[in-house]
């Protein structure tokens, strides 16, 4: 794929790891951008616009983006909810491998202050995105998970993010800043590593479209 972004830890992107398929969404990402007109400011609609025969569920773009073999789903039920996205690989589900995928969790962020009020966008990433790896709503079976940022309106994305005190920058993927990782002990005491993406959306976003 043209504008294929380069790796660092090349050999760790190798093994088709969570934050290689995190590339490939960043790599989606892109795509939407250069070729979607307009998308609404809600973020299930933007997620479905990832999760569209247009993109991941087109085996042609998987196989430009370099994931063919991954299948990506949208609302999810686990045990005690429901996820944005599910990647497994279908090959490994094939051979018998237990739970080999992962789980994105998606939430909208917009140019407010942000605050610790629960109606606040950035709180809500927190109590219903974070915190819900956290305490095993959406499980963890490969060490580590993802969550998405929308951007819906314009902003300095690195001073918002300074709001999530966990968030450290992380950058995995050339050319691209906005990404972060967080370490956090399960409420079972278990390890989880989450890496976060912010992506800009606020040029796209009509407020009319519902």
């Amino acid at each position: 794929m043209q504008g294929m972004s380069k790796f660092r830890f090349t050999i760790e992107y190798n093994k088709r790891d969570l934050k290689y398929l995190l590339n490939s969404l960043y790599l989606c990402y892109k795509k939407i951008i250069s070729e979607v007109s307009s998308i609404s400011h809600k973020e299930n609609d933007i997620r479905d616009v990832f999760i569209s025969e247009n993109y991941l569920e087109s085996h042609k773009i998987r196989e430009e983006l370099g994931v063919k073999e991954f299948k990506f789903d949208k609302e999810i039920s686990t045990l005690k909810g429901r996820a944005d996205i599910r990647i497994f690989n279908m090959i490994e589900m094939l051979s018998g491998q237990e739970k080999p995928y992962y789980y994105i969790e998606c939430k909208v962020l917009d140019s407010s202050k942000p605050s610790t009020a629960n109606s606040n966008l950035y709180s809500k990433y927190i109590n219903n995105g974070i915190k819900r790896y956290i305490d095993g709503v959406y499980p963890t079976h490969n060490e580590a998970n993802g969550m998405l940022g929308f951007f819906i309106k314009p902003a300095n994305i690195t001073k918002q993010c300074e709001f999530f005190s966990d968030l450290k920058p992380h950058i995995f993927i050339e050319d691209f800043p906005l990404s972060y990782i967080s370490e956090h002990l399960s409420s079972n005491s278990k390890k989880i590593i989450l890496y976060h993406l912010m992506l800009d959306f606020s040029s796209k976003i009509n407020p009319s479209l519902n």
